[in-house]
């Protein structure tokens, strides 16, 4: 897979790996055009780039990039999702597909995860420590 089709599906804008890996952004953007032949990049180009993207640095030259099976929810933080309201236990199953995927889709629904973990606590349905929970366990924004 080649840079351009990379970076379409991890999400990540030319601007976005421009800012990331420092290198400018009529580089990257000739690179992902073809109009530059990765191959002749200077090896500091493409470490920032290989870095920024978090493959190898082969990988890249050799347009041999996969997006990394990317792990969302952090595991260490113990909830028994079973004695949530049953939305949420639906929801956090969704969240989980999202996450054993990989897919990025995942922050929106944390996002909105968030927002029903608020209003449960205001109702009283969830308690500020469950709530706690559920923000670390599925963060957003990352």
């Amino acid at each position: 897979m080649q840079l351009q089709e990379y970076l379409g599906k991890t999400n990540m804008s030319v601007y976005a790996l421009s800012k990331k890996s420092g290198v400018p952004y009529s580089t990257v953007l000739s690179i992902c055009r073809g109009k530059a032949n990765i191959e002749e990049c200077r090896i500091g180009t493409l470490r920032a780039l290989s870095k920024a993207l978090d493959v190898g640095l082969m990988d890249l030259i050799d347009g041999n990039l996969m997006p990394k099976a990317h792990r969302f929810i952090d595991d260490s933080v113990a909830l028994d999702v079973t004695s949530l309201p049953l939305a949420l236990q639906r929801f956090i199953a969704e969240l989980e597909e999202y996450d054993r995927a990989g897919d990025v889709a995942f922050y929106a629904a944390a996002d909105t995860l968030s927002l029903m973990a608020d209003r449960m606590l205001k109702s009283g349905a969830i308690d500020g420590e469950t709530y706690g929970k559920l923000a670390r366990k599925y963060p957003i924004g990352n």
